[in-house]
C-alpha cells in the first residue's frame, strides 16, 4: 500500500451549496497539484450541518445533486479521487426519506458510496429523526487497498465518557471481519472543553484494535450555538498521533502511507504538522471568537451592540466581540441609574478606550422615575423585584431600540451561573441575539478575562477583575446578598448539570458547606428548575460544555419535579 491522502478541513455553511462547492473545488485543485490520490472532506461537506428540518425540503436533494454533478466534472481526467459528505434520498421506500452518506467520485463517476450506520440521538444530535441508517457496511478499494469509510458516530458505538455501549451493533467489528487496511473517519464533531483528548483516545483505540492507520477529518466553523473545532488528525497503526491540523482554521494536510506504516502528516509546504495541543483556555477563546464571527457572517449582520456596565461579564463579551468583528463594528452603551456606582461607569469607559470602540452614555434615571410613577398608580409601594426588573427592562428597551435603528445585533452578557439561577430579567438583560458566554460559569468568566488580558494587553480594567460582582439594581447591592458565593455555586451546578450527579450525592458532598450560605443545595436546584421558563426564552448560547442551556438540553417547563 502506498497512498497520499489529502485532508480538507473546511468550513461548510448550512444551505450555502454554491459556496461550499467552491470551497471543495479549491481544495481539490490544491490536492491535485500535490499529487494526492484522494481528497477527503468532512461529513455533510456539501450542505453544512446540522440541517435540522431543512432535511424535509425537496430543494436540498436537488441542490445536492447539482453540486455532485459539478464535482464529478472536476474529477474527469484526474488521478485524484474526491470524497464528499452529503444528504441523499433513501434508496428504499420503507423508512426515513433521507440518508447521511459519503461518496467517492473518480473520473466523472461515483465509484463508492457508504451511508452512516449509527445515528446519534443525544445532546445536540437528532439524526435518527431524519435519516435512515445504512443497510450494510462495505469497504472502498483504492488501488487495491481496503479502506473503511466511517461517518463520525460509526466509531462511537462505545462512548468513552459514559463508559457504555450505545448501540446494538458495532461497525468496527464489520471493518475487522472484512480485512480493512486503512480507516478514514469523516465528522461534524462539535467542540466541547476537553473533548479533543476523548476524541483522539477513542480513535486511537480503534486504530490499535484494527491494527491499521486512521485518518480523521472534521469541519470547522459554527452553526448557531454549535461550534466545530476541526483538529483533524492522523494516527499510525499503533494508534500513535502523527499530527493534527490547527483548531478552528480551514486547512489542508497530506498523509502519506506505505504498507501499514503512516509515514507523515504534512502541510502544503511539506512541513510536518505539529501534534502539540493548545491549552484549553486558548481553544475556548478560539471557539467563542469563531461562534461570534460565524453567527454575524451567516446572518448578514455587521455590527454588535453591548450594554457595558463596568462588570466582568460585559467586559469579556466586549473583548470577544472586538476581536471577532473589529472595533469599528462594536458599540458600547453605558446606562447608569441612580443605583449605579461612579466607578462602574468609569470602568466601562476605560474598557471602551482600551478596545478603541465607540462608547455612548444613556442614563435611565429619568426613564425609571417616569415609569415608576406611571406603573405605581394606586398600588402603593412597588416591590423591590419590580423596581430592579424595571431598570433592567429599560436598559433592554434602549439596546433593542438602538439595534433597530442601526441594524445591529445585541450581544447578551449573561453567564451560565446567572442563567441557572434565574438571576436575570426576561426582556431586560436577556434581550439580544447571541449569548457568547452563556455556557460559562461565573468563575470561568473570570478565568477567561485574565487570559484575554494576557493575550490582548490588559484591556479589561483591574478594578473590573477585583470588585465584588453586582447587578447594581439597588443601593450597595452585591450578588452574594442573594446567591451563594460563585466558588461554591459553580461547583455544585457543574456537578448537577454537566456531570449528571444526583441531588442526594451533591447534597451529601456540599450540604454542610452551605449551612452558612444564603441557600442550601436543594434551594439552589429548586430555584434552577423554577427558572426553566426564562431559559427557554433566552438568546442562542454558544455551547462549550457537555451540557449547555440550549438545543441539547430539553427539560419540560410545566412539571412537578418534587425531588427538591
Amino acid at each position: 500500500m502506498s497512498l497520499r491522502i489529502a485532508v480538507a478541513q473546511i468550513n461548510p455553511i448550512v444551505g450555502a451549496f454554491d459556496q461550499n462547492l467552491a470551497q471543495i473545488q479549491d481544495f481539490y485543485k490544491r490536492a491535485c497539484a500535490q499529487k494526492a490520490r484522494v481528497l477527503l472532506t468532512p461529513e455533510f461537506s456539501l450542505c453544512g450541518y446540522p440541517l435540522y428540518d431543512l432535511v424535509e425540503r425537496s430543494e436540498v436533494f436537488e441542490r445536492t445533486q447539482k453540486s455532485l454533478e459539478a464535482l464529478m466534472a472536476c474529477t474527469v481526467g484526474q488521478e485524484c479521487a474526491l470524497g464528499v459528505g452529503h444528504i441523499a434520498p433513501n434508496p428504499v421506500e420503507v423508512g426515513k426519506s433521507a440518508q447521511n452518506v459519503f461518496t467517492i467520485l473518480e473520473n466523472g463517476k461515483v465509484s463508492f458510496r457508504q451511508a452512516k450506520t449509527l445515528l446519534p440521538n443525544y445532546d445536540v444530535f437528532d439524526e435518527s429523526r431524519h435519516f435512515e441508517p445504512a443497510s450494510g457496511i462495505e469497504l472502498w478499494s483504492c488501488d487495491g487497498v481496503k479502506v473503511g469509510v466511517a461517518i463520525c458516530e460509526d466509531l462511537w458505538s462505545f462512548h468513552p465518557q459514559w463508559q457504555r455501549r450505545l448501540y446494538g451493533k458495532d461497525p468496527v467489528q464489520s471493518y475487522k471481519e472484512q480485512g480493512v487496511e486503512l480507516m478514514v473517519s469523516l465528522a461534524c464533531s462539535p467542540y466541547e472543553r476537553g473533548k479533543q483528548e476523548i476524541r483522539e483516545q477513542l480513535h486511537q483505540r480503534v486504530a490499535r484494535s484494527l491494527g491499521v492507520p486512521l485518518v480523521y477529518v472534521n469541519q470547522v466553523g459554527a452553526t448557531d450555538e454549535i461550534l466545530f473545532d476541526g483538529n483533524s488528525f492522523v494516527l499510525n497503526h499503533h494508534g500513535e498521533l502523527l499530527g493534527r491540523l490547527p483548531a478552528f482554521e480551514s486547512a489542508l494536510g497530506f498523509a502519506c502511507f506505505k504498507g501499514k506504516v503512516s509515514e507523515s502528516f504534512q502541510d502544503e509546504q511539506n512541513q510536518d504538522l505539529v501534534s502539540q495541543t493548545p491549552e484549553e483556555i486558548e481553544l475556548l477563546t478560539r471557539a467563542l471568537l469563531t461562534g461570534i464571527r460565524e453567527y454575524f457572517y451567516r446572518t448578514g449582520f455587521k455590527k454588535a451592540i453591548i450594554g457595558l456596565s463596568g462588570g466582568i461579564d460585559s467586559a469579556v463579551v466586549a473583548v470577544l466581540a472586538v476581536f471577532a468583528l473589529g472595533p469599528k463594528n462594536v458599540l458600547g452603551i453605558g446606562m447608569p441609574s441612580q443605583f449605579s456606582s461612579a466607578h462602574s461607569l468609569e470602568d466601562a469607559e476605560l474598557l471602551a478606550q482600551n478596545l478603541k470602540i465607540t462608547f455612548e452614555v444613556k442614563p435611565i434615571k429619568f426613564l425609571y422615575s417616569i415609569a415608576m410613577r406611571e406603573i405605581l398608580g394606586n398600588r402603593g409601594e412597588l416591590s423591590p423585584i419590580v423596581k430592579e426588573n424595571l431598570q433592567s427592562r429599560l436598559r433592554g428597551m434602549m439596546l433593542m431600540a438602538l439595534s433597530n435603528q442601526d441594524g445591529s445585533l445585541v450581544l447578551t452578557t449573561g453567564n451560565k451561573s446567572e442563567l441557572a439561577m434565574g438571576y436575570c430579567t426576561l426582556y431586560g438583560d436577556m434581550v439580544g441575539a447571541l449569548a457568547p458566554i452563556g455556557d460559562l460559569f461565573k468563575t470561568q468568566v473570570y478565568e477567561l478575562a485574565r487570559y484575554l488580558n494576557q493575550v490582548y494587553g490588559n484591556c479589561i480594567p483591574e478594578r473590573t477583575l477585583t470588585k465584588a460582582p453586582s447587578a447594581e439594581l439597588s443601593l450597595d447591592q452585591k450578588d452574594e446578598d442573594t446567591l451563594p458565593s460563585y466558588e461554591f455555586l459553580d461547583q455544585i451546578l457543574s456537578e448537577y448539570l454537566e456531570k449528571g450527579i444526583s441531588v442526594k450525592e451533591v447534597e451529601a458532598r456540599w450540604g454542610s458547606t452551605f449551612l452558612n450560605q444564603r441557600m442550601s443545595v436543594r434551594d439552589v436546584f429548586r430555584r434552577m428548575e423554577l427558572s426553566e421558563y426564562k431559559r427557554q426564552q433566552s438568546s442562542c448560547t454558544l455551547k462549550v460544555s457537555p451540557k449547555a442551556f440550549g438545543v441539547g438540553r430539553r427539560i419540560p417547563i410545566s412539571k412537578i419535579w418534587d425531588q427538591f
